[in-house]
């Protein structure tokens, strides 16, 4: 048996040229190279080689600018609140503080109370970011009307709303959110009274937005609903038959400034159908801006108008079927983070500059027993917040050990002034002072 090496180039050249077979090369078997050599044997079938797997497709880097399909979000707010004679849009208790209470609504309005709160925590889900369409729903766990409900608290629908962007720099919104005229919001842990009825002239209303963007230029417009109306019956709020219409405009300097001007207006209806309805004219401007230099940010509202609490917006101007009630207000914002810690410093206000024509915030009572009227509860729906003067202080502190939770305090002083009715005022104070401390955890996630 002839056993062959690998063959050189020449020989192979000599083999062929005589008629006589090269020799397997070293990736066959022995046998097969003897048969192979031996003389008028058939050609062996050639062995092929195992093709190799094809390389596995390359991965696809995530971006940093990518968001999930479905994002779940929220704040977890379990707080301690101490204080004196607060009351939280009309109503006397701590939940969501925005005045000195009304001196007719507690028995003793300078008594100092205690409460362990988690009525202010917030949970969302968006849809599609980053795609030409999203969809948004954030609901809290809050009822004004509700002192301290613990396993009573209620569930409250803020925002339900979607976003479609038809080309870059345009964008449509239909539903409930933010209303276009007043954009911004305080620094601060009072996350649902904020600087309401202190200055910030904002809050959710159902609407449908359009948005411009033309480099660092902002134009908007939007139309609305005129207020909400909780009741199972169809009242002003939907004779109206007009719309609110609010138009906006703003400039951008990248992230480290945006300032602005924006109005409202629609045309009210009061005792809508009946031989005695009346039409008055709800109107307000306001001014924004936001500057942001290193760790510290500022932010800032003024607004001015006439009848505005009729159009949701939680301010002090509520105008009636006989008279206009005008207003003004502004609030201005600090905050500075520096590591694992920030504080801010707030303060705001508003006044209404016709109290003659405002009417009373409750339903004056039959006076109890020692001549001190009843108390009678305040429907801000119905009468309105019925404050003249409102101004609030703010301090924040917060201390973040992990990332998305915090740990919080900010202590509150309130300055309100009440209008009461003319047997009330000869037995107390009009003027007023508040204050409050709230201390607890925030974690946003």
């Amino acid at each position: 048996m002839i056993t062959w090496k690998t063959p050189s180039a020449a020989l192979v050249v000599s083999l062929a040229l005589a008629g006589v077979a090269a020799p397997a090369t070293s990736n066959a078997q022995p046998a097969e190279a003897a048969q192979q050599a031996a003389p008028g044997a058939a050609a062996p079938t050639p062995v092929e080689e195992p093709r190799p797997e094809p390389p596995p497709p390359p991965v696809e880097q995530k971006k940093a600018d990518d968001k999930p399909l479905v994002r779940v979000y929220g704040i977890v707010k379990p707080t301690v609140v101490v204080g004196n004679g607060l009351e939280s849009f009309g109503n006397p208790n701590y939940t969501a503080p925005t005045a000195a209470v009304n001196p007719l609504f507690l028995a003793d309005p300078d008594a100092v109370g205690l409460t362990f709160q988690a009525q202010q925590t917030r949970l969302g889900v968006a849809v599609g970011e980053g795609t030409p369409v999203k969809g948004q729903v954030e609901v809290d766990f809050i009822d004004f009307g509700k002192s301290s409900p613990a396993q009573g608290t209620s569930l409250r629908v803020r925002q339900a709303f979607l976003d479609w962007t038809p080309a870059d720099g345009h964008k449509l919104t239909l539903g409930q959110t933010w209303d276009l005229f007043s954009p911004l919001n305080t620094h601060t842990y009072n996350l649902v009274g904020g600087m309401f009825q202190s200055g910030n002239s904002g809050f959710v209303r159902h609407q449908f937005i359009y948005l411009a963007n033309v480099g660092s230029l902002e134009v908007g417009a939007a139309l609305g609903l005129v207020s909400q109306n909780v009741t199972a019956i169809l009242n002003n709020v939907e004779y109206s038959r007009t719309p609110t219409v609010a138009l906006r405009a703003s400039y951008r300097a990248e992230k480290t400034a945006w300032v602005g001007a924006s109005v409202i207006g629609t045309r009210l209806a009061f005792d809508a159908n009946l031989p005695t309805e009346e039409g008055r004219l709800a109107l307000g401007g306001n001014l924004f801006g936001e500057i942001t230099s290193g760790s510290l940010n500022v932010r800032a509202e003024a607004y001015g108008g006439k009848n505005l609490a009729n159009l949701g917006l939680l301010t002090l101007g509520q105008g009636y079927r006989t008279d206009d009630v005008a207003e003004v207000g502004g609030w201005v914002s600090g905050k500075v983070t520096f590591d694992k810690h920030s504080l801010h410093l707030v303060a705001g206000t508003a006044m209404v500059l016709s109290t003659d024509e405002m009417q009373l915030g409750y339903t004056p009572g039959t006076p109890a027993a020692g001549g001190t009227p009843a108390t009678a509860p305040a429907r801000v729906g119905a009468n309105g917040p019925g404050i003249e003067r409102n101004v609030t202080l703010r301090a924040g502190y917060a201390f973040a050990p992990l990332k998305g939770l915090s740990i919080v305090l900010e202590p509150s002083l309130l300055l309100t002034r009440h209008k009461l009715d003319p047997a009330a005022a000869v037995q107390h104070d009009a003027d007023r002072t508040g204050w409050g401390v709230e201390a607890g955890g925030l974690y946003q996630f």
